[in-house]
Parts: structure tokens; C-alpha cells; sequence
């Protein structure tokens, strides 16, 4: 047994448990021992303040993506303060609905439309809004593909969709290929499939002014860049860079 999996039997003795040694908490050691995150064992993570529930299984919240959500909230917070009125937000690809969660618990004027494909991750985006005290008419939940769900115009739309090549699934943690969703990694062309979806369509539902927020890794960007400037539309963009400096979340704004 490795140095983490004891602390995280440390922790979760402390976590979950209370100190107590139940059979569950036996259990529980054992799906640690045999490679299953941490997170799904616990049944929750912290995103930027929100009790993101885990039942559902879905794609558990990475700290870059954290990373770039809070930025893009500060963002957000001003560009309310100027236009003087609530935003519309729309999260695509959303999975746990980890990111629109994070807007509208920190943005409470904000109405927020999430979006996931797997329409069996519904139950755990409405259980993180309520324990997070998140108000049901600051958030709708529509299953949907990318874009699909979109009611409408919007000030920003936050994307972390599939992006990882299918070829890198050797390179991946052996944990997170065994029991996080394969939906939620795996994208065609390079792990640009969708961005390229985002490029193309995301114009036509954002209103003036407004802005993409995607995530994408740091060698992606030359591609990007490129599907960018062969676009029909004039976006003017930018990359953030992450936690580690590493330059990689493409920013696109629809100024006009």
C-alpha cells in the first residue's frame, strides 16, 4: 500500500466517517486499495466554494479548470457592473455542471443554462445547485450535445469539453481510465473536435460583447489558432495560461 492511499484512508476516516471504523468505512478502504478516486469514494468535491455531488459519477473537477472558472468570474463580476443587468450565461459540455454552478453561486444575479450530453448526470447537477444553496430559478439543466441546448443569446459560455486524443490513452492515469467516463476525455481531430464545434457555432449565440471561456491543453494551441483564423467569424482572442504558467485556455470574444 502507497504513501497516498494511507493518507486517503486518513482522510477518510476523518471526512467521511467521523473517526468511526463501520463496516461502510472498511468498505471504502478497499475500493482505495483497488485504484478508485478519492473523490467518488467521499461522494463530493470542493469547486470554488460548491458542493459539487459525485453520485452521479461524473468527470471528477480538476484544479486548472478551477483555475480558469474563477478568473473568468472576475471577468464576469465587472462586465455585470458595466452593462448594469444580470448576465446569461450558458455552460456546455458541463459534466458535474461544476463550472455554471460556480458562476451563479458567485455571480448571484446570474442565470446560468447547463448543459451535458448524459442526461443521467441531471439528478447530481440538481443536488450540487441545492446544497450549495444555489436558487432553482438562477439555474435550468438541459441534456444536450455542445451547443444543441442553447436558448438563446448569452454574455458568456463556458466550454471544457472532451479534448484529449484518443491516442494519449496509454499516457493517462491507469485510475482515472478505469473508472472516469471515457465521454468526457476523448475527442477526435488531435482533441480539437470540439473546439472547432465551439469556433464555428459559438458566434451565433453570444451577444455583443460577449465571450467563450474554453479549456484545451498547452499544445493544442497552434491548432486552435489555426481553426480560429480560418473561422468565418472575426473573433478576437487570447490564451490564459493555467496555475503552472503553462499558456493554454483560448479565450475568444465576439467584439463587433
Amino acid at each position: 500500500m502507497n504513501n497516498e492511499v494511507e493518507e486517503n484512508i486518513a482522510r477518510l476516516r476523518i471526512e467521511k466517517y467521523a473517526e468511526k471504523e463501520t463496516p461502510e468505512f472498511f468498505a471504502d478502504v478497499e475500493r482505495l486499495k483497488a485504484g478508485e478516486p478519492y473523490a467518488y469514494i467521499l461522494g463530493w468535491k470542493d469547486f470554488l466554494g460548491v458542493h459539487i455531488d459525485l453520485s452521479c459519477k461524473p468527470i471528477i473537477p480538476r484544479a486548472e479548470t478551477a483555475h480558469w472558472t474563477l478568473r473568468a468570474i472576475e471577468e464576469l463580476k465587472a462586465r455585470e457592473a458595466e452593462l448594469g443587468r444580470p448576465l446569461r450565461t450558458f455552460d456546455a459540455y458541463a459534466g458535474s455542471g461544476n463550472v455554471g454552478l460556480a458562476v451563479a453561486k458567485h455571480i448571484p444575479a446570474a442565470f446560468v443554462e447547463i448543459s451535458e450530453l448524459d442526461a443521467e448526470l441531471s439528478p447530481g447537477i440538481e443536488a450540487s445547485a441545492r446544497l450549495s444553496g444555489i436558487f432553482d430559478e438562477q439555474v435550468r439543466i438541459i441534456p444536450g450535445d455542445s451547443l444543441e441546448a442553447a436558448t438563446g443569446l448569452y454574455d458568456a459560455i463556458f466550454a471544457n469539453p472532451p479534448y484529449i486524443p484518443p491516442s494519449d490513452l496509454e499516457n493517462l492515469d491507469p485510475d482515472m481510465v478505469a473508472h472516469e467516463p471515457h465521454l468526457a476525455f476523448f475527442a477526435d481531430d488531435g482533441g480539437n473536435q470540439f473546439h472547432k464545434v465551439l469556433i464555428d457555432e459559438a458566434w451565433d449565440f453570444l451577444l455583443p460583447g460577449g465571450a467563450v471561456y474554453i479549456e484545451a491543453d498547452e499544445y493544442q494551441r497552434p491548432a486552435i489558432e489555426a481553426l480560429i483564423k480560418e473561422s468565418a467569424h472575426v473573433w478576437t482572442y487570447e490564451f490564459w495560461e493555467d496555475q503552472y504558467g503553462q499558456v493554454r485556455f483560448p479565450v475568444l470574444r465576439k467584439i463587433i
